[in-house]
């Protein structure tokens, strides 16, 4: 990555949030032309504002989509109600060819129409890297709202976390570094062997109602259904509940809500608590990708042109 450009390459961020000011920024540093599709006014200089997703897209080599899913339709996210941009195969006819388009996930409807267009899709959501990374911002963003939510302190609190994917293990890290007596509940035994080893109590998904009695501070990653009425009803009568969990979350918040439990949904915590750094992991992933891909294809580009032997 080391030495590399790109020079009047033009880069079209769609929506999103906070992040997109910090990484745009980032990418005309390297000498992108960059364009910001969105309503609301770039914050950082250098950087193009397009009312008009054509605007945007039209003759760009670099696509980027935000981290959370699609809505119908190929609906972009924002964290402004008022964007409305939605993407399709003609949205995906514009840009350059080829290139590269970079988004949390894609529908296998729109990833087939954008193969179509001669794009190359790379699913960040998918890379562990990329995932690791985000889990960091995500982990102190729940911290962070469990905190504002209550009248004690973690340290010698009892405290759940349920799952112990990425974000679960550096969560439960967290809260343990902070002197919170923590339990995971995990469905695979590998994980609640690597949950003790990490010093923390273990139980299995079976055992969540009996664990969750008079737990102070709930962190859920899973998105399923998990925490309902009977589990919900045993927490401490001032608990906390900070579901993570994409989608719809894993807790009945109308349970919770009945119960007088605090509950709160807490999507894209790493663009609204940490966006400059959440960007500059984005950033690091996008160039190191593009890098190579851009590499790759000069190294064929220069093979061809050499004379058969």
């Amino acid at each position: 990555m080391d030495g590399f450009r790109l020079d009047g390459r033009k880069v079209a961020l769609i929506g999103g949030d906070r992040r997109n000011d910090y990484l745009g920024q980032r990418l005309a540093e390297l000498g992108a032309q960059v364009w910001l599709a969105r309503r609301r006014a770039p914050r950082a200089p250098g950087l193009r504002q397009a009312t008009s997703l054509a605007d945007a897209l039209l003759g760009a080599g670099i696509l980027i989509c935000p981290m959370p899913p699609f809505g119908p339709l190929g609906r972009v996210w924002s964290d402004d109600p008022e964007d409305a941009f939605a993407i399709d195969g003609r949205g995906f006819a514009l840009l350059e060819r080829p290139s590269l388009v970079f988004a949390g996930s894609f529908p296998p409807a729109l990833a087939l129409e954008a193969g179509r267009a001669g794009c190359e899709l790379i699913s960040l959501g998918e890379m562990e890297e990329m995932s690791i990374l985000n889990s960091i911002p995500t982990a102190e963003g729940a911290i962070l709202m469990a905190l504002e939510r209550t009248t004690v302190t973690l340290h010698g609190s009892r405290a759940v976390v349920l799952g112990y994917g990425r974000t679960g293990q550096t969560l439960a890290n967290a809260l343990t570094g902070l002197g919170a007596h923590v339990t995971v509940v995990a469905r695979r035994p590998e994980s609640r062997a690597r949950a003790v080893a990490a010093g923390c109590e273990v139980a299995d998904f079976g055992d969540l109602a009996a664990t969750a009695t008079g737990q102070r501070f709930v962190f859920n990653t899973v998105p399923a259904m998990v925490l309902v009425g009977d589990t919900l009803s045993r927490l401490h009568p001032s608990a906390v509940v900070v579901d993570l969990a994409s989608g719809q979350g894993g807790t009945d918040f109308a349970a919770a809500g009945t119960l007088g439990i605090t509950a709160v949904l807490a999507p894209s915590l790493p663009g609204r608590v940490a966006p400059e750094t959440a960007a500059t992991y984005l950033f690091e992933v996008i160039v190191r990708v593009a890098a190579e891909r851009f590499a790759a294809k000069v190294s064929v580009g220069r093979g061809e042109d050499e004379p058969r032997r």
